[in-house]
């Protein structure tokens, strides 16, 4: 579905359709499929209502009808109601273009009432193994695609947030509405996509230096490559996509991840700019106050 398909159906959705389509949400982690009496029971709509809306919601592809199962939400569905959530709280006005598509979300364009440009990220978890996912991440209760998406979602926004505040950098998390997030909008590249830069060694270390600070508030990103670093227009880089992010304390593998986030990215600057960067010194810097990891 277009990003036009869901602004406007964002604006067409009628009372009753907004009321079934947060009764699919709510009963997600209970229930795969729904039939027309959980939903009125849930929605609190009299069942007639309850079948004109699901009518409606079928025929947009917002829901799936099942022949012996009954309705399923899909992601369609959840995109619609975060971008509802998100408008009725004042947080996005518009949505413009798709920016970034990945294998676990798509990053749309959103201005504000006062004309602040916003990225909106979609997760799409099942695009790759979930199971895999699942169990990598961790998860709990998860059942569905879309449950594991929301629980991604959380846990990237809290990530995100804690960054921030430890002054890493990485973009403002704004919002947080089932799947999607808004944050900052960064006006930039991803590094892959740099074929020069002025001053290569210092832009590894710009990385070096946000890598050493989540690490000093226990997170590691896990999933670090020139793919998700942004540089933007006046030099500075940017860490983006922390859903894999793990806790460095706990973790048993933590060290080994770490540390080949660092090889990842310094591979890159060498292949790419020729630099010669001693990974064990990077180790050493990123680890340097390593007892004084937060507990």
């Amino acid at each position: 579905m277009s990003m036009l398909d869901m602004a406007r159906y964002v604006k067409e959705l009628e009372d009753e359709e907004v009321k079934a389509l947060k009764a699919f949400a709510r009963m997600l982690r209970e229930h795969e499929s729904v039939d027309e009496e959980k939903i009125a029971i849930g929605a609190k709509m009299h069942v007639d209502r309850v079948r004109y809306a699901l009518k409606r919601l079928n025929e947009k592809n917002l829901i799936y009808k099942s022949p012996s199962k009954g309705y399923h939400l899909v992601y369609a569905g959840l995109d619609v109601l975060a971008l509802k959530e998100l408008a009725d709280r004042g947080i996005i006005a518009s949505v413009g273009r798709m920016i970034g598509v990945g294998k676990e979300a798509d990053v749309l364009e959103a201005v504000d009432d006062h004309g602040r440009m916003l990225a909106v990220k979609f997760f799409r978890i099942g695009r790759v193994s979930f199971r895999s996912i699942a169990r990598k991440r961790m998860l709990k209760d998860v059942h569905s695609w879309l449950l594991a998406s929301i629980e991604t979602a959380r846990k990237e926004f809290k990530s995100l947030r804690r960054l921030r505040v430890a002054g890493a950098s990485v973009p403002e998390a704004i919002a947080l509405a089932r799947h999607a997030i808004v944050m900052e909008y960064i006006d930039g590249v991803r590094l892959v996509e740099c074929t020069s830069l002025d001053d290569p060694r210092h832009v590894l270390e710009d990385v070096l230096e946000n890598i050493r600070i989540a690490y000093s508030i226990g997170m590691v990103s896990a999933d670090l490559s020139e793919y998700n670093i942004l540089y933007d227009v006046n030099g500075k880089v940017w860490i983006i996509d922390w859903p894999q992010s793990i806790d460095a304390r706990k973790h048993p593998n933590a060290k080994a991840l770490l540390e080949r986030d660092l090889n990842n990215i310094i591979r890159f600057f060498s292949k790419r700019f020729g630099l010669v960067y001693d990974v064990n010194m990077a180790i050493a810097h990123v680890t340097m106050h390593e007892d004084d990891v937060e507990r």
